[in-house]
């Protein structure tokens, strides 16, 4: 079966060293070749067919980067881009095609990797290409912070919930450190541009009045209902939190 190996980037100079010494495993590794980096991974399809070797490499990076902003500290968005120069080997390592190279500009951002098993981050990634709900979780996850993509990630795991538990959301995974349920200031939040301005889901015209009692309270003018106003960080670590919930209940361990 012939062997991609696709060339990948990060603005962060000292990710990919860490990958490359993390512990690796089939389906994909992450290697080094003269001072290039690339994900390499089989591929079944026909050898000149290197458009499939680019939606099968962007399908595991996203799952990586997901992973990524999920477990580090700094929340890193597209730690690893794709660029489009591409190493096609057969089945005994001879190089039988490559792809142009276009490397993109990066600027060097110094981040702290130290601490991360990147070994279980490389497991994690290759785990959720095996699910869509998770995959399409990570895919959200890994992008910039914005009430839309939060939300996505919330709609992945409210779904998966139903369908394969028949159940809801527990309680327990939506409940901030003093034991109140957060989920309806999330989804409030989200989606009411009187709370969150422009930069929710829907519009003015599609959002509910409220009355502003302080800037971390207002009550819905439809329904009398109270909501603790969650900022876009506060709604991002909420998200975070029932992420990892819902990856525990799912059997994927970290």
């Amino acid at each position: 079966m012939p062997q991609r190996l696709v060339e990948i980037t990060s603005d962060f100079p000292e990710l990919l060293p860490a990958l490359v010494s993390a512990k690796q495993e089939p389906p994909y590794s992450i290697v080094k070749r003269e001072s290039k980096y690339y994900l390499s991974f089989s591929d079944s399809a026909d050898l000149r067919d290197t458009e499939k070797a680019k939606q099968s490499a962007d399908v595991l990076l996203s799952n990586i980067n997901g992973v990524l902003a999920l477990l580090h500290p700094s929340r890193i968005a597209n730690g690893l881009q794709r660029t489009n120069y591409i190493i096609t080997e057969d089945k005994n390592g001879n190089v039988v095609g490559e792809g142009t190279r276009e490397v993109p500009t990066t600027a060097a951002l110094s981040i702290d990797f130290a601490n991360m098993d990147f070994s279980s981050l490389l497991e994690m990634g290759e785990k959720a290409s095996r699910n869509s709900r998770i995959k399409e979780a990570f895919h959200y996850c890994g992008q910039e912070t914005s009430w839309f993509n939060l939300y996505d990630i919330y709609e992945c795991i409210r779904k998966d919930r139903k369908e394969k538990k028949k159940k809801a959301i527990p309680s327990q995974w939506t409940k901030d450190s003093q034991g109140k349920d957060r989920l309806k200031d999330f989804i409030e939040c989200a989606n009411n541009a009187f709370i969150s301005g422009y930069a929710a889901r829907h519009s003015p015209a599609d959002s509910t009045e409220i009355n502003r009692i302080s800037d971390t309270q207002v009550i819905l003018k439809q329904g009398n209902v109270k909501i603790d106003v969650m900022t876009l960080n506060q709604a991002e670590e909420f998200i975070k939190n029932l992420m990892v919930q819902w990856l525990k209940d799912r059997g994927n361990h970290f």
